[in-house]
């Protein structure tokens, strides 16, 4: 298992023509400002990620947080935010990581108001940093949906290489695998 109690609670931040964004390990003090976000973004996210990693409510915010936090605890998973002006303006995870094999998923969401920016490209290399050069990863993985060109750009943007196409992948749909590899 990878310790990911020893990796930063801050990753450095995104530097914007808006100032800085800053990138946050998940927390019970975002609780407002995640749900906000996903309440803004909840049409823009659920048809990629569900409505798991996009709570409405503050009572689904808080379950979500602390599931993401007990997933960190057990090796599961880490989730930043992306924090500006104490809004949220996406989230960044890697996830279902295999500690024998060194690899993992890399996936993110963004509010609405926080695309077309940049910030997608920034937290994918942020955290391909992180899984590479901290925890020592060898390879991440992004399943996205064919239609989806704005996760696509941004996977091929980031040294993302199209691997093959997995029936049924995504909630019941088809998925595009796309990998990234440590050099």
């Amino acid at each position: 298992m990878i310790d990911l109690s020893t990796l930063p609670s801050r990753l450095p931040p995104i530097q914007t023509t808006e100032g800085p964004v800053t990138v946050q390990r998940i927390a019970l003090k975002h609780l407002d400002a995640l749900c906000e976000a996903g309440q803004q973004s909840s049409h823009h996210v659920k048809p990629w990620l569900g409505a798991g990693l996009c709570p409405v409510t503050p009572a689904a915010t808080k379950q979500c947080i602390q599931a993401l936090e007990q997933a960190r605890e057990s090796g599961y998973g880490l989730t930043y935010l992306l924090i500006h002006n104490d809004r949220c303006l996406g989230m960044g995870i890697i996830n279902y990581i295999h500690p024998v094999h060194r690899c993992a998923n890399l996936g993110y969401w963004l509010r609405p108001d926080a695309c077309g920016k940049g910030l997608a490209s920034a937290i994918c290399e942020t955290l391909k940093k992180l899984a590479f050069d901290q925890m020592g990863l060898h390879r991440l993985e992004c399943f996205i949906e064919p239609n989806n060109k704005a996760s696509l750009r941004v996977t091929e943007r980031i040294g993302g290489v199209k691997e093959g196409y997995c029936k049924k992948r995504i909630f019941g749909r088809d998925a595009l695998l796309y990998s990234i590899v440590s050099k």
